[in-house]
């Protein structure tokens, strides 16, 4: 009898349909690869452009915000000027005069308190009696320097001796403020 022979595998042609499916997915792979590539450097220059159109918007606001702080601290300025605008105009040489020579010995001048704003003066003093604090109240009013003069507080000091007036008076001198 002649040797049997099995063959339990048969040979079969190379399965070029497996290889050429691998290879057109591993195509497909790169070029999905490539396409996520593209998409994520799309999507960072869209990143840079929202961000570059975010600081422009933001950069009037902060001008405005600037240009608000300008506005304020020029008005603060222009205010400080006018102050001083206001306090070399006061005529002070002629108010310090006034108030000296309308005194005499029986006045004693404890304090002198421009409000160059209001255009008065806030005099405070001590007058010997009733009667010398309002001659010195009718000497003042009729200096050029001074329009009206008002007494704002007095009190007799009972304590002393000679009882003298402490006073408070408010004269203000005549323009426009």
């Amino acid at each position: 009898m002649s040797a049997l022979r099995l063959d339990y595998q048969q040979r079969k042609p190379f399965p070029w349909g497996g290889v050429i499916l691998l290879a057109l997915a591993l195509g497909v792979l790169v070029m999905s690869g490539a396409y996520y590539l593209e998409m994520i450097r799309q999507a960072d220059d869209w990143e840079a452009k929202a961000e570059q159109i975010e600081r422009a918007s933001q950069q009037p606001a902060q001008d405005i915000r600037s240009g608000a702080r300008a506005a304020e601290n020029l008005a603060l300025e222009v205010d400080h000027a006018n102050q001083v605008l206001r306090q070399l105009n006061v005529p002070w040489e002629g108010l310090f005069q006034a108030v000296e020579l309308s005194g005499g010995k029986d006045v004693a001048l404890l304090a002198l308190e421009p409000d160059t704003e209001n255009r008065s003066v806030k005099i405070s003093g001590e007058a010997k009696n009733m009667a010398v604090l309002l001659n010195y109240i009718k000497q003042l009013e009729q200096r050029d320097v001074f329009g009206i003069v008002y007494l704002q507080s007095h009190q007799i000091q009972q304590q002393e001796a000679d009882k003298p007036v402490r006073f408070a008076l408010l004269a203000a001198w005549p323009g426009q403020p």
